[in-house]
């Protein structure tokens, strides 16, 4: 929950709805028309209607690509891998045409991928993609998605990535992991008193949380092999909110054993703390730039949650949030051109995005109690927790607006998600 202390008393206000405020942007991108299939020989068409569903899906949830229904196609799976006639895929409005050949042998499956433009009637780009074993994986799916986007949007994919959350049940709060879309579901840590704020590191060997211990407000590292807790900081007062610098050696986190909440960076190698952040306000949910040269926080100074970013190196701090008085939880997009945050008018909240000197604002979903703001590690995507009905979901947006969707189980409670890096 990367939610600062400045924010602890917005929480036990009233609830009531008043009209929203927010304009949720909407670009004018479409995504492109996708016709998939999936040949293979009969006795591997289980298998390749597994890949074919998981690629589609994984497509059709990046909002980059829009899966055509296969009752429009003009021919099969396997009458299309032998002979393309492009004039077909265009009656039907195909942008991009993507085709795969499933085979077999003794050391694993084999798909050759293909990818065609139907209107300018030539190849883009094919490979062939290899898995040892016996079974078709669903990562394997993930794989080929992850092929098929790079070529065509020609950025980097996310299908192979997994998500670290919160899962708060009766017997307390366990550390959960899944696949980017919400299936692989596995505790990775359980029976925490409390948890917030988990971030993995940049190597995926430990996460760095805010739990509790014998009630105090706790910074702990969590090993994800082995399970094993070891202390960070359980120091006079706040320990909160930390997250690994971009090369997995320092710690931002919010402290106030000082007598005030100050953002203070630890150095792992060193095992030493040092003060970032000098001012009588509460700072708060420290995020690092790509390149760690920066740190955006939240801080009261100006009379209400806002969001700032200062140098690593020193100088003066500089407000970037310009709009609403109520902003918070920032988190740096990994291509370093926007920072998302937490934002709230008339109790309504919503998700929001600026370029980093605070320009360009745009609000890309609304809903109860958001929080936790975190980007896929492209950068297209948004992830963040809300409420609904009394209990936590985790949702994505993409970051030219359109419809949020639920990825968590809607029985599970889910929040505090991070896109691992």
């Amino acid at each position: 929950m990367r939610l600062g202390i400045v924010l602890c008393c917005a929480l036990l206000l009233s609830s009531k709805a008043f009209a929203v405020e927010f304009e949720v942007y909407q670009s004018s991108y479409k995504p492109l028309n996708l016709a998939l299939l999936v040949a293979s020989g009969d006795v591997y068409s289980a298998q390749a209607a597994v890949l074919n569903d998981v690629v589609a899906q994984d497509l059709d949830a990046s909002r980059s690509f829009k899966s055509l229904d296969p009752l429009s196609f003009l021919v099969n799976a396997a009458e299309a891998v032998k002979h393309v006639d492009y004039a077909d895929w265009r009656m039907i409005g195909t942008d991009i045409l993507v085709l795969a050949q499933l085979n077999k042998d003794v050391y694993g499956w084999a798909v050759n991928v293909q990818i065609h433009n139907p209107f300018s009637q030539k190849i883009l780009a094919k490979t062939t993609l290899t898995q040892k074993g016996e079974k078709v994986g669903r990562n394997f799916a993930h794989r080929i998605a992850d092929y098929i986007y790079h070529q065509q949007t020609g950025l980097p994919s996310y299908f192979t990535s997994q998500i670290v959350f919160v899962h708060k049940g009766r017997a307390g709060s366990d550390l959960m992991m899944m696949d980017h879309d919400g299936r692989n579901l596995q505790a990775v840590g359980k029976g925490f008193d409390l948890l917030l704020s988990p971030d993995l590191s940049p190597d995926r060997s430990k996460v760095v949380l805010n739990t509790y211990v014998n009630r105090r407000p706790t910074l702990e590292f969590f090993d994800i092999q082995s399970g094993q807790r070891s202390l960070l900081s359980q120091m006079k007062g706040l320990n909160a909110t930390p997250e690994f610098s971009p090369g997995g050696r320092f710690v931002a986190a919010t402290l106030s054993y000082t007598g005030n909440s100050e953002i203070h960076i630890y150095d792992i190698k060193k095992k030493k703390w040092k003060q970032f952040t000098f001012n009588s306000a509460i700072d708060t949910t420290p995020t690092w730039s790509p390149d760690g040269k920066w740190i955006v926080f939240t801080s009261n100074r100006s009379g209400s949650p806002q969001i700032y970013r200062k140098p690593l190196a020193g100088g003066k701090a500089e407000r970037i949030s310009l709009d609403a008085s109520y902003n918070t939880s920032p988190v740096w997009a990994p291509v370093g051109d926007r920072i998302a945050y937490v934002t709230k008018k008339d109790w309504e909240y919503a998700i929001a995005t600026v370029h980093v000197d605070g320009t360009g604002l745009r609000y890309l979903a609304t809903g109860q109690r958001i929080e936790s703001p975190t980007w896929s590690p492209n950068g297209q995507m948004i992830l963040y927790s809300a409420e609904q009905h009394g209990r936590k979901h985790v949702y994505n947006v993409p970051i030219w607006g359109g419809e949020a969707k639920r990825i968590t189980p809607r029985n599970m409670d889910a929040s505090d998600p991070t896109w691992v890096r």
